[in-house]
């Protein structure tokens, strides 16, 4: 279900356009496979801000198949760290970014979000952009392990924060069947949207994109 209007959405993703054919390939490949990676909208907001702001280093949490991580690289980071807590599906993203000659530009860790930043991160140089897209109910806890390793003024994403329209209303979850991520994502946007060092805007794109930007 798209949270917005499906004509809307519809007419947007009309003026999308696929950054090459590697990625065009691979994200064919990633919907026919239901391999969930970011919607066509939301890597449209994601070029258009990294475009303009230029993140040199980009640490992300959920690689999936490594589609979205390519897209930072390609899109002109020169440094990628992603982190997937699936051993298999890891081992996939690594073979997507190997596939397209990018293995000097992204590392792929394998691990729990927030074990394998304080385990691997902490003496790294910091991140200008951060990337949040995993297991929804532990946005928080990634967050709070990826902040010290931020510079000032970095910019944090955090997708899928609406949840199919869920996070705004319970009549969008009938039965509850997802109502531990819809009450931890609700604790989450509060957090970030009154957290002293955040300043944060929360967005109708795709299925909702919170960002933050870090001020020390």
């Amino acid at each position: 279900m798209n949270i917005t209007n499906d004509l809307v959405t519809q007419y947007i993703n009309g003026f999308y356009t696929p950054l090459d054919d590697e990625l065009s390939r691979l994200r064919s490949l990633a919907e026919e496979q239901r391999v969930p990676i970011i919607l066509r909208e939301t890597e449209s907001v994601l070029g258009f801000l990294v475009r303009a702001l230029r993140p040199q280093r980009v640490l992300e949490i959920g690689a999936a198949v490594g589609y979205s991580a390519a897209f930072f690289a390609k899109s002109g980071a020169k440094q990628v760290v992603t982190v997937e807590k699936d051993e298999a599906t890891a081992d996939k993203a690594l073979s997507n970014v190997r596939a397209m000659g990018l293995e000097d530009r992204i590392r792929v860790i394998t691990g729990d979000g927030e074990e394998a930043v304080r385990e691997n991160l902490s003496e790294e140089e910091p991140f200008d952009l951060v990337f949040i897209d995993a297991a929804k109910s532990h946005y928080k806890r990634f967050l709070d392990a990826c902040l010290p390793l931020c510079r000032d003024g970095a910019l944090i994403i955090s997708d899928n924060v609406l949840l199919k329209a869920a996070t705004a209303s319970d009549q969008f979850d009938p039965g509850g069947r997802f109502k531990t991520n819809v009450k931890n994502m609700r604790i989450y946007l509060k957090y970030i949207s009154e957290h002293p060092n955040l300043d944060t805007t929360i967005m109708s794109c795709g299925d909702g994109l919170a960002l933050s930007r870090y001020k020390i």
